[in-house]
């Protein structure tokens, strides 16, 4: 378990290095997300279009847009062909099950610090300033965390699709 937790910490860490080095497109896609969430939650005059169906598209359409980019961009000079994906794949999960366990802790503390202490931060506010709490944590989490987490999620998978490919070969 102590390999698979600094196979995980590696992976966490190459991910906090690439989302640093790229944050101002990382923010730039962030934003568009921040202010619809920002706006739909604070409910004010004018808000209509961040609010519903229509708000909820555009933030999707700003996070896919993310993905794509962020997929590209991690997956230049990967030498792993897309046919090789699910096997490599399949390979990590059996050979590196610690790693996944560990990074799956590490996803939990994540959540734990930044979804579950938050909420309980604002829990016991009231009305409007619950309201405001609320618009300025997803603000920042749309500029944050998600994006990370989308980050880390991608360089992991690059990450297995390397190492799966170089385990017990079929």
């Amino acid at each position: 378990m102590q390999a698979g937790m600094g196979e995980a910490w590696q992976v966490f860490g190459r991910s906090t290095r690439w989302f640093g080095r790229h944050y101002p497109v990382v923010a730039a896609f962030g934003l568009v997300a921040s202010a619809q969430r920002f706006i739909s939650v604070r409910g004010d005059t004018g808000s209509s279009w961040a609010g519903g169906a229509r708000g909820e598209l555009f933030t999707a359409a700003s996070r896919i847009g993310f993905l794509a980019w962020c997929v590209r961009k991690v997956f230049t000079g990967s030498t792993t062909p897309a046919r090789e994906f699910p096997r490599r794949l399949t390979n990590y999960g059996r050979n590196h099950a610690g790693a996944v366990v560990a990074g799956g802790a590490l996803l939990g503390v994540l959540t734990v610090v930044a979804k579950v202490i938050p909420d309980a931060a604002i829990s016991p506010l009231g009305g409007d300033s619950r309201r405001r709490a609320s618009a300025w944590e997803l603000a920042i989490k749309n500029m944050t965390i998600i994006p990370f987490t989308i980050v880390w999620m991608v360089i992991g998978v690059r990450h297995a699709s390397e190492v799966g490919g170089s385990v017990r070969p079929r």
